[in-house]
Parts: C-alpha cells; structure tokens; sequence
C-alpha cells in the first residue's frame, strides 16, 4: 500500500528532464521571436515620432493662425543663439531632427517648403517631405 501511494505521487509531477526540454523549446521560441518583435517595436515608435511631430506642426500652424504671429521652426540640433525666436519641436528621447531649411510659418498659417530628415541616436531613421502648404508631412521611408 505505501510502495502504491509513492508510486502515484512520483507520478504526479514532472521529471526535471521533461522541464528542461520545455524550458529549452521556450529559449528557442524567445530567441526567434525577439529580433522581429524589437523591429516590430522600433518601427512603431517611429510611426508615434511621426505623428508627433505632425501634430506638433499643426500645432504650431493653429497657433500663428490664432494670434496672427508668424513663427519659425528650426532643426532640434541647431543651437544658434541669435534665433531665440525661433521653435524647436520636442521629440521623444535620443529623437531628433534636421531641416533643410527652416520653417516659417505665417500669421496666415501657411508654411514654407522644407524636408525633414528625422534622426534617432544620430541614425537617419526616415525622411519627410511637405506635401502642400499647410504644414502636412508626407513621410519618404
């Protein structure tokens, strides 16, 4: 009777052989999943740093329109004292941004052509072109 109820309580659980080929199986399964899902992660925080930097735009655009001030926007690393007038939209952390030109915007609400290339750590991750004159971006890559 002892020897039966030992029996059925080794049976009851795992052997540590039968664990570890589950946790091997789940090591492999992580390892194939990972790099796509960092990509995957990467690629949609650069589609939010887009749409950020889209609203922020707008933003702007409703804001000269508003108080009928025209303002300038200039590239997040330019860091010419003698242009305290002018914007820099904020991304998020190790984002940034270069222009080819400055963006005027006037007190109309319309904005001057420029292209945008949007940087992380330094690493041109996309380019953005003005798709009309209302501070709309298209974006390139």
């Amino acid at each position: 009777m002892a020897a039966r109820l030992m029996a059925a309580r080794l049976k009851a659980g795992y052997s540590l052989m039968e664990m570890l080929i589950v946790l091997a199986i789940m090591a492999i399964a992580i390892a194939l999943v990972m790099p796509r899902g960092q990509a995957m992660l990467d690629g949609m925080t650069a589609h939010a740093v887009f749409f950020d930097f889209q609203r922020q735009m707008l933003d702007l655009r409703r804001e000269a329109y508003a108080t009928q001030t025209p303002t300038a926007v200039k590239s997040s690393d330019d860091t010419d004292p003698a242009d305290v007038a002018d914007r820099v939209i904020p991304l998020r952390s190790q984002w940034t941004y270069r222009l080819e030109r400055p963006i005027n915007v006037t007190a109309g609400g319309a904005c001057t052509p420029s292209a945008v290339e949007v940087l992380k750590a330094g690493r041109t991750v996309m380019h953005l072109t003005m798709g009309d004159n209302a501070c709309h971006f298209i974006r390139q890559d």
